[in-house]
């Protein structure tokens, strides 16, 4: 990805002047999918499904069969396997709707490897595949037994660090994963302000209590996420919880939110391109967990 100068998506060239450069465009041409780890738990897939390849599904499994079946992220599980297709330890699916394209995926077991495959299953519980992703490692779960390292990162560092992960460009939804990151950055810096970074005894107590929970005999974890979704003129402008949202090439548009316990409102508007006209819904979710 190259540097640009400002927002005027310019760059100079070698005689110092500057050229445009164009914007980044919604996708390559290229059916494609890629699978990136975020932390011990959650994997996060992006993908590209052209309009030459769903035809090519047509042609192959009749006119109707996307209203048939259903878009499904199928993730195998290839931990100290040479994966060929068919020998995953083990997988689960998850449907995700036409508009989608990316997910977030929670993986319950820690330290494995994974491969994702987007395609369609159908009401019989057959799966076509249309595209596999990348093998990925996920990061390991717990804490380095190195406890004598001394680090330190200053606060603009870490945010030049969150920008330049890209993370602020998945989605409106992945703001709440931002924030969520500065929050436990913050946190972590509280602890270690009193002149040293996590001492032995620090980690120590976190170990205790983390091999206390993994001792119980039975537990739950569940969380939720909530998909918005629709469609509108595709040169109308579009505003969501009042921020700016660009749509697809045919209007459609699709949003991920982290859903937390409380009361969530969702305004979207769209404005025509003259600006004579408007409309405007507004979705009031609220989560509760007990």
């Amino acid at each position: 990805m190259g540097t640009t100068s400002g927002s005027s998506g310019k760059m100079p060239d070698d005689t110092g002047r500057k050229t445009d450069t164009g914007s980044l465009p919604k996708g390559y041409g290229k059916t494609n999918i890629i699978l990136l780890p975020r932390d011990p738990n959650w994997a996060f897939a992006y993908w590209e499904l052209t309009d030459g390849t769903k035809q090519q599904i047509r042609d192959k499994y009749g006119a109707d069969i996307f209203s048939k079946s259903q878009m499904t992220l199928r993730v195998y599980d290839v931990t100290d396997i040479i994966f060929d297709g068919n020998n995953a330890n083990n997988f689960f699916d998850i449907t995700v709707n036409e508009f989608a394209e990316n997910w977030y995926i929670n993986i319950q077991e820690t330290n494995r490897s994974l491969v994702v495959d987007l395609g369609l299953k159908l009401t019989d519980g057959r799966f076509i595949t249309i595209v596999r992703s990348n093998v990925v490692s996920m990061p390991r779960q717990g804490i380095s037994p190195i406890t004598d390292a001394q680090w330190a990162i200053v606060q603009h560092e870490f945010e030049r660090l969150l920008k330049l992960s890209g993370i602020d460009k998945i989605g409106v939804g992945s703001f709440d994963v931002a924030k969520l990151m500065k929050e436990r950055w913050e946190e972590l810096m509280s602890i270690s302000s009193a002149g040293m970074p996590f001492s032995a005894r620090s980690v120590s107590s976190f170990r205790e209590k983390h091999e206390e929970e993994k001792s119980k005999d039975f537990w739950l974890k569940a969380n939720t996420e909530l998909i918005v979704y629709g469609a509108t003129e595709p040169d109308a402008k579009l505003k969501l919880q009042n921020v700016p949202l660009k749509l697809n090439a045919d209007g459609t548009f699709s949003v991920r939110f982290a859903l937390n316990d409380g009361k969530i409102d969702i305004p979207i508007e769209a404005v025509s391109a003259d600006g004579t006209m408007e409309r405007k819904i507004k979705f009031v979710v609220t989560r509760k967990t007990s």
